[in-house]
């Protein structure tokens, strides 16, 4: 790679991590106005600041220039959180200063921005790699306005995730709210296949990210000089992955064996499954293989539901699908009511809906599994019955 592509590339990657600390400066302004206190939720984002590179001193200016806030008044609020049981670095509070760190010398920083190179192929963009908004023209692979303008929204809640000051569902529920808000619903891919836009977003998210922490640890194995990495464990996962998970694999096994780099397989889409380096002789197994008998035959063990045999994978999917339901009614309830169409069909759609939370509840009570609401609300649509 040429000089001035490494020092475009070198840019590129300041700006993202730039775009990045400013939707955090945001967030954490938002936070403090709202309530008069720096909340436990800020005090981590200030901390994460502080570790991407941002000195202490830097850290509470910007907050300040922000906040309009006089330095009495600063004062008093990080008062305050010092004597707060939750505080995570009392010494950020106490004006003992951290020095700003460039990010050309911030490690961990370096670290993230290689990864990400490596999974978007030093292109910087589009870091679910979700060709399926692309088309080919002639021999080039060419995105097109839409996919862009999905792209970047996706990449920025990439961004967030993998900085460590969002979590998931806080970073999904703002990109679905922008993207609705801009009037898309449906994502079309190119194999002919839609999706809801909180579907796609949330599948895109979680895959992207799952893969640049797989970069991440690749790297980490080879600064710790070894070949070697152990598969995580999950309830519920399918069964061609319960097959492999919670074991030790080679590099080359994660391919031949877990099927790394496929759609179906780990890492690959809906896969919430990370590798992690282990090194032979110094590190300990999470999963015995023991274990790993005893809970698969717990996972085979099926419950009866409408007639149906479910084991655990079953369990999960059929929630899923009762939660797609609910999400799909709630769209059409929207619908009519936009439309102003007849209180009465609105008002049945609305039972209908109401009778599906009622079943949805009776499900997860009887299969033992806790209800994952935030999959049916993260449509942002607000109470529709």
């Amino acid at each position: 790679m040429s000089k001035p592509d490494v020092e475009k590339m070198s840019l590129r990657m300041e700006s993202i991590w730039m775009d990045a600390e400013n939707r955090i400066i945001q967030d954490i302004v938002r936070r403090i106005r709202k309530t008069g206190k720096i909340t436990s939720t800020a005090d981590y984002q200030i901390n994460r600041l502080v570790e991407m590179g941002k000195s202490t001193e830097e850290a509470e200016k910007i907050l300040q220039d922000a906040l309009e806030a006089t330095y009495p008044e600063m004062f008093k609020l990080y008062d305050e959180i010092a004597e707060w049981q939750y505080v995570r670095d009392r010494d950020l509070y106490e004006q003992i200063n951290r020095e700003f760190i460039p990010a050309e010398e911030n490690e961990q920083l370096k670290q993230v921005s290689q990864a990400v190179r490596k999974q978007t192929q030093d292109k910087l963009h589009n870091l679910a790699r979700s060709y399926g908004f692309s088309v080919l023209m002639g021999n080039r692979r060419v995105f097109m306005p839409f996919s862009e303008y999905y792209q970047r929204y996706v990449d920025m809640a990439i961004t967030d995730v993998i900085s460590g000051a969002f979590d998931y569902n806080t970073v999904i529920r703002r990109v679905v709210t922008q993207m609705t808000n801009s009037g898309l619903r449906t994502v079309d891919y190119a194999t002919g296949h839609s999706n809801r836009v909180h579907v796609a977003v949330r599948r895109s998210v979680l895959t992207g990210v799952s893969q640049i922490t797989g970069e991440m640890n690749r790297i980490n194995a080879d600064k710790l000089g070894t070949n070697y990495y152990e598969v995580d464990w999950h309830p519920g996962a399918r069964p061609e992955h319960r097959k492999w998970q919670g074991k030790v694999y080679s590099k080359e096994e994660l391919a031949s064996v877990c099927g790394l780099g496929t759609a179906t397989g780990l890492q690959g889409a809906n896969c919430y499954h990370d590798y992690y380096p282990f090194v032979k002789g110094a590190s300990e197994r999470q999963w015995t293989d023991e274990w790993l008998k005893k809970q698969n035959a717990i996972e085979n063990k099926t419950k009866r539901w409408q007639g149906k045999e479910l084991d655990a994978y079953g369990i999960t999917q059929q929630q899923r699908r009762m939660e797609t339901a609910m999400r799909a009614q709630r769209s059409k309830i929207m619908a009519l009511k936009t439309a102003r169409a007849d209180p009465d069909n609105i008002l049945t759609m609305r039972v209908k809906y109401k009778a599906q939370l009622y079943e949805y509840t009776k499900f997860c009570r009887k299969m033992g599994v806790e209800q994952q609401r935030e999959r049916i609300y993260m449509d942002m649509l607000g109470r529709v019955a």
